[in-house]
């Protein structure tokens, strides 16, 4: 492959995608691993004819999955096959979404300003994480929804996440980064029951510390057998010490739903994908 050209020979773009967690380790390219990045980046760098780095919203963990994640890349056009692989771009979204694989969607590609980056331009993420507290559960979703082992209280579990609203240091919900804060905003939690014996929480802000909606899912559910009082939770955050918040919920409940970029960007999902 050529070597890159200097950042301002080169073109952004912005590729809206979806995938199933559960065969990759996390979306961060990591050595020795298959992610959803090294797989991306992989096929990207064939169909360019060049190396690239993609910048996402939001990192997922192992077994997390996504129906809008975002990314961004910088492509020097002055090479030929990536010149030509540009001047269709709903041709090159069906090339990529061939090549990825099935756990994997393209939703769109469209060229985007130096101005857009995927991760620090997003205003606010959803999360939205599924449980079931049935004693049997459908098995064609057990990939994306954790089943509990007894019926849960919504009631006390919504009194519980009331104080969680807000901005505060969840240092007792998240898994410090080195040299990142904990402090964070949580504009929603919602917790419904869509269905019988099902349960779902969606959570709207800025940003998420790493594990920091499993963690709370994790408390809230202790909340919800009856384990622990509703007040309890405001007493975990307030200590600021993962040591006294409940196991983190398993990954696999867990999509980020949607990236938000205010007014100056479009979301993600693209419309067709959310209609769908």
């Amino acid at each position: 492959m050529p070597p890159a050209a200097p950042a301002a020979a080169r073109t952004r773009y912005r590729i809206d995608l979806a995938y199933d967690g559960s065969p990759f380790a996390g979306f961060a390219r990591q050595r020795d691993q298959v992610t959803v990045q090294g797989e991306l980046e992989t096929v990207c760098s064939r169909v360019f004819d060049q190396p690239v780095d993609l910048t996402c919203a939001g990192r997922t963990d192992r077994g997390v999955h996504a129906l809008a994640q975002v990314v961004h890349l910088d492509l020097d056009l002055s090479t030929l096959r990536a010149a030509r692989a540009v001047e269709d771009l709903g041709g090159l979204r069906a090339r990529l979404d061939q090549q990825v694989g099935r756990a994997i969607t393209i939703w769109q590609v469209r060229a985007v300003p130096a101005a857009f980056d995927a991760r620090f331009s997003a205003t606010a993420r959803r999360y939205r994480y599924r449980l079931v507290d049935a004693p049997a559960a459908d098995p064609i979703r057990r990939h994306d929804r954790w089943q509990v082992d007894e019926p849960l209280s919504l009631t006390a579990m919504r009194a519980g996440a009331g104080s969680l609203l807000g901005e505060h240091d969840f240092s007792s919900f998240c898994r410090r980064a080195p040299g990142g804060t904990t402090v964070r905003r949580l504009d929603r939690l919602a917790l419904t029951r869509p269905a019988r014996g099902r349960i779902d929480a969606v959570l709207d802000g800025p940003a998420f510390c790493p594990q920091q909606v499993r963690s709370i899912i994790g408390c809230l559910v202790e909340v919800g057998r009856g384990r622990r009082a509703p007040e309890w939770v405001a007493e975990v955050l307030a200590a600021r010490d993962r040591q006294g918040a409940a196991r983190v919920a398993p990954p696999h409940g867990l999509t980020l739903e949607q990236v938000r970029y205010g007014r100056r960007w479009p979301a993600s999902p693209p419309v067709a994908a959310r209609s769908g």
